[in-house]
């Protein structure tokens, strides 16, 4: 892997929504569904299509600015299964918005919590994801250094996400670090020596704090003072767990060597006997993802309602994470879901999956030159009446016409979004920087966002059904939207607009 020059980073981030592209007018919040230590995470929903997203907010406070910067170039570059998908990036003067998938899921902390422990099987098949995951980004250059089992969804079969890149950072090849990111209680013991150390290195010493815990039900290294939990974690002194396989403990014990130059990598790790046991049964390393040509029927549904086609394969093509290419993968994935086709993963995120969240009442229309025709922004007690009703779960989607929305699918967010703060508790201490200590306040900043089932790939060419949909959401939209007289565009120059405040 290649490390990203400076001026191919600043090239990369570019590549994202500029302020041009009003976050309100693209979509509305319902309400929030986590917080973090410089973000918030909203549940919202694309006005256009009504799919539901998590989007989260990253403020840019001078201290923090970097590490805001670094966490969306990160996001940009991550393609995985069980990785959590960017959608689009808007940035603004003072936020930047990352609209990001919404699944089904519940918090691998919640599930260990209300089962006492995994079995092992079970553990099993969760691990194996991990390292699938975890692998694939330190073979991008990509430490995440905050794993932990409330950064890890799980959805009732059995399927991960890892979310929260809050803490990452990219590294070159035999880089070291020294800055101490994470939480205390999964940290290895050279950030509490505060030496340099290798960024896959911690990850693999996390992994095996995770994989302790999930078969075991309690930490490995739990003391409540700081002062001891050093202790413990520096020595390596934890209780060796009973009713455990022999490949299972032998596993553990290469994971927490104190020495890091002693622990695996992660491709040593997965051909360690214990996971070898039933591997057929696990999803196999993901492969990278070649980039789809985008559907002739979609582009021009899409045209229809003021996208420029060439505007649309460019976005696809060059990965811009705007405004053009999350409508095309909204609509894509409406289209696929009521004809019933298997869903096919695409090249820059997992499949999206559907909540029957209502979308804002249709109000006045208006088009700029620089914009598709869109749907207005809603006043905020608008957008405040609707949350409070979506709470409560009353509200029914409204009827677009020409069948634009596909049938009703319903799914409710279940991710624990707190949970107390015990000596058991995984996240007793966290640091966020060099030298400074907090006590964790249950992050979920990613939380919102779970997993979602990756299906086989469709073949084309699309069913008649498919061609059916297309011209019918391409008529409802005509119908929405056909009152506006349409624009030629304006002289070059000439669409500037202010970023948001």
């Amino acid at each position: 892997m290649s490390f990203r020059s400076k001026r191919e980073s600043e090239r990369l981030r570019s590549q994202g929504s500029s302020c041009t592209e009003s976050f309100c007018s693209q979509y509305l919040v319902l309400n929030t569904i986590g917080h973090g230590f410089h973000a918030a995470v909203k549940l919202a929903v694309h006005r256009l299509t009504g799919t539901p997203v998590a989007v989260k907010m990253l403020l840019k406070r001078q201290q923090w600015c970097q590490q805001v910067t670094s966490e969306v170039e990160i996001m940009m570059r991550i393609n995985h299964p069980n990785i959590v998908s960017l959608i689009q990036v808007i940035d603004t003067e003072k936020i930047t918005y990352l609209i990001m998938e919404l699944a089904k899921g519940n918090q691998l902390y919640s599930r260990i919590k209300e089962a006492g422990h995994l079995q092992e099987d079970e553990a099993r098949g969760i691990f194996r994801q991990l390292l699938s995951a975890v692998g694939y980004c330190h073979k991008e250059g990509i430490i995440h250094r905050d794993l932990k089992p409330d950064n890890i969804l799980v959805d009732t079969k059995g399927r991960i996400k890892i979310v929260d890149f809050g803490s990452a950072t990219q590294v070159r090849p035999g880089q070291k670090l020294r800055t101490h990111y994470g939480t205390y209680a999964f940290s290895a013991p050279e950030l509490f020596l505060g030496k340099f150390y290798e960024g896959p290195k911690v990850d693999v010493w996390a992994l095996g704090v995770i994989l302790y815990y999930m078969t075991v039900g309690k930490l490995p290294f739990e003391a409540v003072r700081l002062p001891l939990l050093r202790r413990q974690v520096v020595l390596g002194t934890y209780a060796e767990p009973l009713g455990l396989s022999e490949e299972l403990q032998d596993l553990l014990s290469l994971l927490m060597k104190v020495n890091s130059q002693q622990r695996p990598t992660i491709p040593d790790l997965l051909t360690h006997p214990w996971l070898k046991i039933d591997s057929e049964g696990f999803p196999q390393p993901c492969k990278e993802l070649i980039p789809l040509r985008p559907d002739p029927a979609i582009l021009r549904a899409m045209q229809d309602i003021g996208f420029e086609a060439q505007e649309v394969k460019d976005s696809l093509d060059q990965k811009k994470f705007n405004q053009s290419m999350a409508c095309y993968y909204f609509l894509e994935k409406q289209a696929l879901q009521e004809c019933d086709i298997p869903t096919r993963p695409h090249p820059c995120m997992t499949p999206f999956p559907t909540l029957d969240y209502p979308a804002t009442s249709v109000r006045g229309l208006r088009r700029r030159g620089s914009e598709p025709r869109w749907l207005g922004s809603s006043s905020d007690s608008q957008g405040s009446d609707l949350g409070q009703t979506a709470s409560h779960g009353l509200v029914k989607r409204a009827s677009w016409p020409g069948g634009l929305l596909c049938r009703p699918h319903q799914i409710t967010p279940t991710v624990e979004l707190t949970h107390r703060i015990s000596i058991s508790d995984p996240c007793f201490y966290s640091v966020h920087s060099k030298g400074k200590k907090t006590i964790n306040t249950k992050s979920t900043e990613d939380k919102s966002s779970a997993s979602a089932e990756v299906k086989p790939v469709a073949s084309r060419p699309w069913p008649k059904r498919f061609r059916g949909w297309v011209k019918n959401i391409r008529n409802g939209l005509m119908n929405l939207c056909c009152c506006i007289p349409s624009r030629k565009k304006p002289p070059l120059g000439h669409n500037r607009v202010v970023p948001q405040k």
